[in-house]
């Protein structure tokens, strides 16, 4: 009876040690980019769908409006950005498929080495790689100013706006008040 119970405890400590089929499902990236795919894929279908109803309004214009110019228009910015949607869909998915392959190799080096899978120093430099990549890229004064907190006192009572307070200071000084 102890030799049995001795077996059935050595088979089950090591067959724990087994590496997963499938290590990319706990890959945080992995899972990242396939929701990125998603959206990008329903939202090339909505601009499917816009581009049906703005073929729909270009057949019910009324000729010699100006109308069928901007619907034209309308149609041609559209099926620009479905070949945009489209392009970046299949990038995504090239990307989906990379990360998979990229998961199995590294699970199966980190296994070996007995090491944590998957890497949080990676995780945390995609996060900010994803960060920088969809920040908004104006470079206006006025953003980065509000931003970082900094106002200009022009002296006319108004931090903004300067050009409307020039002008009332202006119309103040004529009227004599």
């Amino acid at each position: 009876m102890r030799l049995i119970a001795a077996i059935l405890l050595i088979f089950t400590l090591t067959a724990c040690n087994k590496p997963m089929e499938n290590p990319e499902v706990k890959d945080p990236i992995y899972s990242d980019l396939q929701t990125q795919v998603t959206a990008a894929t329903a939202a090339l279908e909505g601009e499917k769908k816009k581009l049906e109803g703005f073929e729909k309004d270009l057949i019910t214009v009324v000729p010699q409006t100006g109308q069928i110019k901007y619907a034209k228009k309308r149609i041609y910015e559209s099926q620009a950005a479905i070949t945009r949607l489209a392009q970046e869909v299949e990038y995504l998915k090239l990307k989906v498929e990379q990360r998979k392959a990229h998961a199995q190799q590294s699970y199966k080096k980190a296994f070996a080495k007995k090491e944590d899978w998957p890497d949080p120093k990676e995780w945390t430099s995609y996060q900010a790689e994803q960060k920088l990549r969809n920040a908004k890229r104006s470079w206006g004064v006025k953003e980065r100013m509000k931003a970082a907190g900094v106002t200009i006192d022009t002296g006319l009572g108004s931090t903004e706006g300067g050009a409307e307070g020039a002008k009332e200071a202006g119309s103040e000084a004529k009227s004599g008040h």
